[in-house]
């Protein structure tokens, strides 16, 4: 794990074999988190929406998911007036 010093101005040097790793080139940004034993640097994708695609792995389909849900509330309503 490197080691880097921090400039008077709070500026840190991201070692280039961790840059390249990452994809993290100048003007990309990286985010900070705060952990309670330090701070996670993180690099941000260039589009995170397409980034994001796809991270949920699965057999689902959240339009089925959604038409059924319809149905069962729809079935639940007819039940309910037929009282």
């Amino acid at each position: 794990m490197p080691i880097v010093n921090v400039s008077p101005k709070g500026h840190i040097l991201i070692p280039k074999k961790i840059r390249e790793r990452y994809g993290v080139k100048p003007g990309h940004k990286v985010q900070l988190l705060e952990k309670n034993d330090g701070i996670v640097i993180r690099a941000v994708p260039d589009d995170p929406i397409e980034a994001a695609c796809g991270f949920l792995k699965g057999d689902f389909c959240l339009t089925a998911d959604l038409i059924e849900e319809h149905r069962r509330e729809l079935r639940n309503e007819r039940t309910h007036r037929a009282r």
